[in-house]
């Protein structure tokens, strides 16, 4: 049976075997966890009954809702899913920084050197090691991780030298903190960075996470790759995280 827990600022699934007590102790954990990072960030603030997300960007809602309740786009969130094992991933956020193509390690501020950026790791921490990696200051590691497609949704400059791949859950607080840095990341790059974000929802820990997957997905087939990141911009804004957003507000 696997259970879940948070370490360093990512939300991690485990094999290990746990007693009921310590299950009880790791939940607890990851709620008062979630607690303390919304309240620093300013937490969010779920939208009025009739101010849907949807509504909110301008969206057809009857499209959009009847996107949602088709289910078309579940196979495409399992890909990435499924991507995301291959890669090793096991908790949210988990991200790989890549160049040319080749996947990098990272450095954190401890020094310790990962596969991934584990976790919601500060911005000056991604850019000492954005630059390093620049300088070719680091090797590429062996990585088994889908190539960037046409499929993904990306943000910042598409010929970008630096792309880095997240695979995030959209009611893991952490990953709401980590939204904001890559934005500061591509935003303060002057094009060196692309961001490419992919679908990693954790139904143990947040069983509404696919289905706001889903709902990213609907927004893009109305508007495309500006209106996925409009959508998914506005819902880690508003969510209060860790099942906190109602369905009936997407």
């Amino acid at each position: 049976m696997e259970e879940y827990k948070t370490e360093n600022n990512v939300e991690i699934k485990s094999k290990d075997s746990q007693k009921q007590i310590a299950a009880a102790i790791i939940i607890a954990g990851i709620i008062i966890a979630g607690a303390i990072l919304l309240k620093g960030s300013g937490g969010g603030a779920v939208p009025k009954a009739n101010a849907t997300i949807s509504k909110m960007i301008g969206l057809n809602v009857k499209s959009f809702n009847a996107c949602l309740a088709s289910g078309k786009f579940k196979d495409k969130i399992q890909a990435d899913i499924d991507d995301g094992v291959r890669a090793g991933v096991n908790g949210t956020p988990s991200s790989f920084i890549l160049k040319d193509g080749k996947v990098f390690s990272f450095i954190g501020a401890d020094g310790k050197m990962f596969d991934a950026i584990p976790g919601a790791q500060p911005y000056d921490t991604i850019n000492e090691n954005i630059e390093r990696i620049l300088k070719n200051d680091t090797k590429s590691i062996e990585k088994q991780i889908k190539p960037v497609s046409s499929d993904d949704h990306i943000l910042g400059n598409i010929n970008a030298r630096i792309v880095i791949i997240e695979y995030s859950d959209l009611e893991c607080p952490f990953c709401k903190v980590f939204h904001n840095t890559m934005h500061q990341v591509v935003e303060k790059s002057n094009g060196d960075v692309a961001w490419i974000y992919r679908h990693y929802p954790i139904p143990q820990l947040h069983p509404k996470a696919f289905h706001e997957a889903e709902a990213t997905e609907c927004a893009w087939e109305q508007g495309g790759n500006k209106t996925f990141w409009k959508y998914i911009d506005k819902l880690f804004e508003v969510t209060p995280s860790n099942n906190g957003l109602p369905e009936s507000q997407l």
